[in-house]
């Protein structure tokens, strides 16, 4: 039994590896310009599979019916992208609050340039991480005890919840309100030029 498990492990992390090989390999050889519905289908669909993951580990192993998948997911990249927005963009992203409450990104603190992007970044996921275990933690301390169709009614209204809580003017500058974060680190941030700004991989 053990062997198989072991298997099937080195078998999807394989695929996994493939699949991304894959991505960047059409990436370098698709024109992203042309074909950007592609990529956004391939990028959302990677995003969504780790969504699937989560459900498989949650309703298939525990036998637990959870639904505030989405809200947890929002906590994680809003912690991202508040910690990653370069500083000199942050009053143009947030200009109907007069700038951000956060003054500060993390790929700067770490002084910015290629080294900087990718350590800021990665702390910026692991603390997004971290802040949606942690309210996970606080949310199931209660909501753990009920059962069945409960439990899915109790985390459905968290997710929708945690929505209108980011969603409150009062929360603006730090969340922006209803209005959409951007500027913050994307794929193309780690694209690698050459001496004359050209792309050489994506």
């Amino acid at each position: 039994m053990k062997k198989t498990v072991n298997k099937s492990a080195w078998a999807g992390l394989l695929c996994a590896a493939a699949l991304l090989a894959l991505v960047v390999i059409l990436e370098n050889v698709l024109d992203p310009n042309k074909n950007i519905m592609v990529f956004a289908a391939l990028k959302k669909g990677a995003v969504y599979a780790l969504v699937a993951v989560s459900m498989n580990l949650l309703n298939g192993f525990t036998g637990l019916f959870s639904l505030g998948q989405a809200g947890f997911m929002l906590l994680g990249a809003y912690t991202y992208a508040i910690l990653t927005i370069p500083v000199s963009q942050r009053e143009a992203v947030y200009y109907i609050y007069n700038g951000s409450a956060v003054n500060f990104s993390l790929p700067e603190l770490f002084g910015g340039g290629a080294f900087g992007l990718v350590l800021g970044v990665v702390l910026a996921l692991v603390l997004g991480g971290c802040v949606a275990a942690a309210v996970a933690w606080l949310i199931g301390l209660p909501v753990l005890r009920l059962k069945s169709d409960y439990l899915a009614i109790a985390t459905l209204g968290f997710g929708e919840i945690i929505r209108a809580v980011f969603q409150w003017d009062k929360l603006g500058p730090v969340t922006n309100g209803a209005n959409a974060l951007k500027n913050f680190p994307t794929f193309s941030s780690f694209n690698i030029t050459n001496g004359s700004g050209e792309t050489v991989l994506r």
